[in-house]
This record gives structure tokens, C-alpha cells and sequence, in this order.
């Protein structure tokens, strides 16, 4: 009940104080990362299926963290075993609900291609915010399998998935 009033607390100065002070530009603001950039960031680049999604307070109920599953069909850079976990800031936990900006949403069921990074404290965590995590479907008129940058519409240009490999693996080259 503590945390929930923190949380009510929070929000409510969030709110009044964005009608007090004058008007400002307000956005979290990630460093643009190139793929080339991504995978050299990254310990582990790879791709698969999401299969499993599970969101949870971290040990002091100061965050909330969404511990998404990935079965890897590939991995092109490192090696985080036979499921993948990646931890996510955000997520649900009962009626709280805690949203970070510049994170990406992940859905069970999803095939997608992810850059990760491990912490020092061996958390798996998506390189880059949004950026690091990109969506694979099948292009509508080829029904090859296309890779496409996260919060792009789905009639937006993607790539192929075989030449999207081949360039971050000639990312590692370099």
C-alpha cells in the first residue's frame, strides 16, 4: 500500500507541475543507434519467437520489470542459452501499471530480432531502448520473412531477413 501511494504521490506532481511551469518540450531523448552500432553495443544479437512474457516488482517494489522469453531460431553475436530472458523496464503487476518511455512492447507470439546487452549485475536488458528490438513478419507479396524497425506501420519498407543477417554479421568483422 506504501509503494501504491508513492506511486499515486508521484503521478499527481507529475500532473500538477506540467500545468504550473511554463510549456517546455518534455521527451526522453535515446542516443539514435545505427544497426552497425547496435550490434557492437550489443553481447548477444540474435532471432526468434517470443514465447513468454512475465512482469514483476524488482526486489525493493521501486520498479516494475517485464522478463520477456525468446526462443532463438539464430544467434548471430554471443549465446544467452536455449531461451533468451531480457529484462524490460514496465510493465503490469495487478492494477499497477508502469510505463518507461523509449522501451520497446513485446508480444507474445512475435517473431523478432533483438539486441542485447548484459549489465554488470548479469541482467539481460534490450540494446539501445526501442531500437534494439525490431519485428519480423512476412512480406504480404514475397511471403519471405522481413525485418522492420519497431514502431513502424505495417505497410512501412522492411528488409530481408537473410540480408539483414549478412549485414550484422559483417558488423562483427569491423
Amino acid at each position: 500500500m506504501k509503494n501504491l501511494k508513492r506511486i499515486y504521490i508521484v503521478g499527481f506532481l507529475l500532473v500538477f507541475f506540467s500545468f504550473i511551469l511554463p510549456e517546455t518540450e518534455s521527451s526522453a531523448q535515446v542516443k539514435k543507434m545505427s544497426a552497425d552500432d547496435l550490434t557492437n553495443a550489443s553481447t548477444a544479437v540474435l532471432y526468434g519467437k517470443c514465447t513468454k512474457l512475465k512482469s514483476e516488482w524488482n526486489q525493493d517494489k521501486s520498479i516494475i520489470y517485464t522478463y520477456v522469453t525468446i526462443a532463438p531460431e539464430e544467434y548471430l553475436k554471443g549465446n544467452l542459452g536455449a531461451e533468451a530472458v531480457i529484462a524490460v523496464p514496465g510493465g503490469q503487476v495487478g492494477n499497477i501499471i508502469y510505463e518507461v518511455s523509449e522501451m520497446p512492447v513485446f508480444t507474445e507470439g512475435e517473431e523478432v530480432f533483438a539486441f542485447v546487452r548484459t549489465n554488470p549485475a548479469g541482467k539481460n536488458l534490450i540494446t539501445g531502448g526501442f531500437q534494439g528490438k525490431m519485428k519480423i513478419e512476412k512480406d504480404k507479396k514475397t511471403g519471405k520473412k522481413i525485418v522492420k524497425a519497431e514502431g513502424s506501420d505495417s505497410d512501412a519498407e522492411g528488409e530481408a531477413l537473410e540480408s539483414f543477417v549478412i549485414k550484422v554479421k559483417g558488423y562483427m568483422k569491423h
